[in-house]
C-alpha cells in the first residue's frame, strides 16, 4: 500500500504455514512465506536439529492503512536472515517487535549479537543487514511502519536505526503502548475513515517517543498521542471486567503502571470521570444482554450481577434512572 494513501478501514488476513503445498514444503516455505512475504531468508535455527519443513508460522495480520500494519505469529523455533540480495528491493520499514518464548531471542548484526529478553522490545530496520534467531519458538507482535512517517516527526531519524527496549530503560513504556495500542485498532471492527487515519497517527508518535524521548519529552504536557492510546486501553480493560463488584479507580491505575491521579485526569480530559463511565459501560452491557435473545434464558439477577451488580433491588434503581424503564421493561421491548 502506498505510504500516502489515507486509510479506509482495517483489513484482515491469516497467514499460515499449514497452507503451502506438502509436496514442496521446503522451498515454499522459503520463496513464499520467507522472500515474498517477510523479505527475508528462512534457516533452521542454530540450536534446532529438524529440517526448515518442520518450521510452523500462523500470523493474524491486520493493516491499518498509510503503509502501516499489524501481526500476532505464534511459530516454532526459527532463523531469519535480512541479507545484502534481498536488500536489493529498496525496503526502509520499520518493525517494532516483542517476541514471548522460554528465552528470548538473539539479534544478530555486524557490530555482534544482541540478547533481547523474553518481553523486551526491539526496532529494527529493513534497510539493516541482520539475523534474527529463536531458539525455542513462542509468541510474537510485531508493527511495521514506513520510516518516512516516522522521519517526518524525527527529521534526524538514522537510515537503518535499531535499538531494544527493556523494561525500564527511555523509550520503553511508549514503545510497549505502541504494541498495545496497535493490538486494539486491529480489534477495533467499525474503525474506519478519519478516526482510522487519528489512531494511526497517534501511534507514529508513540513510535518516534519510543526512539527519541527527548522529542517525546518536547511535545505538549499530556499530548493527544499519548492520552487519546492511554484512555482506550483502560476503557477496554475496564469493560473486560465489568462484572467485578469491587472494581475501583486504583485496581485500574495498577493495571496501567499508573497513578489513580493520573487516570483522573485522563477521565477528565474527555469530560467524565472513571465513576461515571464505568456506571456507563456497565448499564449499556445490561442492557445489551437483556435484549439478547440469546440471554432470554437468563434470569434479570444473573446479568445484574454480570454487570458488577451484587443484587437485584440496585440494578433495578440504576436501571430506571438511566433508562427510564425497568430492566423487564426492556426485555418485553426487545
Amino acid at each position: 500500500m502506498n505510504a500516502a494513501t489515507p486509510p479506509s478501514a482495517v483489513q484482515h488476513a491469516r497467514v499460515s504455514s499449514h497452507d503451502l503445498p506438502a509436496r514442496h514444503k521446503a522451498s515454499a516455505l522459503r520463496e513464499l512465506l520467507g522472500r515474498e512475504l517477510m523479505r527475508v531468508d528462512l534457516l533452521p535455527a542454530d540450536a534446532d536439529a529438524r529440517p526448515i519443513e518442520a518450521f510452523r508460522y500462523d500470523a493474524a495480520v491486520s493493516t491499518l492503512g498509510s503503509g502501516t500494519a499489524y501481526a500476532h505469529v505464534r511459530h516454532t523455533p526459527v532463523h531469519y536472515r535480512r541479507t545484502a540480495e534481498l536488500m536489493h528491493d529498496g525496503l526502509d520499514d520499520l518493525f517494532l517487535t516483542t517476541t514471548h518464548s522460554r528465552g528470548g531471542y538473539v539479534l544478530r548484526h555486524r557490530q555482534g549479537d544482541i540478547a533481547v529478553p523474553s518481553g523486551s522490545i526491539a526496532l529494527l530496520s529493513k534497510a539493516r543487514l541482520h539475523d534474527g534467531i529463536t531458539p525455542w519458538g513462542g509468541t510474537s507482535t510485531c508493527i511495521q511502519v514506513p520510516r518516512a512517517a516516522l522521519a517526518r516527526l524525527l527529521p534526524r531519524l538514522e537510515e537503518a536505526p535499531l535499538h531494544v527496549f527493556t523494561p525500564g530503560t527511555p523509550g520503553a513504556d511508549s514503545a510497549a503502548l505502541a504494541l498495545a495500542y496497535a493490538g486494539l485498532l486491529t480489534s477495533q471492527g467499525t474503525l474506519a475513515g478519519a478516526p482510522l487515519a487519528s489512531a494511526v497517527a497517534h501511534l507514529h508518535e508513540l513510535i518516534a517517543g519510543a526512539i527519541a524521548p527527548r522529542w517525546a519529552a518536547g511535545q505538549p504536557p499530556g499530548g493527544e498521542a499519548q492520552r487519546a492510546p492511554l484512555l482506550a486501553l483502560v476503557q477496554q480493560s475496564i469493560r473486560a471486567r465489568l462484572e467485578w463488584p469491587g472494581l475501583d479507580l486504583a485496581h485500574v491505575a495498577r493495571l496501567h503502571h499508573t497513578t489513580p491521579r493520573q487516570l483522573q485526569r485522563l477521565f477528565a480530559s474527555q469530560g467524565t470521570c472513571f465513576t461515571d463511565f464505568l456506571a456507563e459501560a456497565r448499564m449499556q452491557r445490561a442492557r445489551a444482554l437483556l435484549a439478547s435473545p440469546a440471554q432470554r434464558h437468563r434470569r434479570v439477577l444473573d446479568i445484574a450481577l454480570d454487570c458488577g451488580f451484587d443484587n437485584l433491588s440496585a440494578f433495578g434503581r440504576a436501571f430506571r434512572r438511566r433508562f427510564g424503564i425497568t430492566p423487564g421493561d426492556a426485555r418485553q421491548a426487545a
